[in-house]
């Protein structure tokens, strides 16, 4: 089984991990735990908790699409 891992265009770059892994043979997908930075790696909603599940939300969009979900 080989396993495809890679970050979707919208998330943060250059973390020392990467958003999204696909594996081959029966389809499985991970995402890993998201966090309130654009892609640009800038923190969104300072103290303002809805606005930081908002980005959060988006981030997990994006790893959704990315990974042709």
């Amino acid at each position: 089984m080989s396993v495809h891992r890679f970050t979707p265009e919208g998330l943060q770059p250059h973390t020392p991990y990467d958003h999204v892994a696909i594996a081959s043979g029966s389809r499985q997908f991970f995402i890993s735990g998201q966090i309130s930075r654009d892609g640009e790696g800038n923190h969104v909603g300072g103290d303002d908790l809805s606005t930081q599940v908002e980005q959060v939300l988006r981030n997990t969009a994006h790893a959704l699409e990315g990974a042709n979900i």
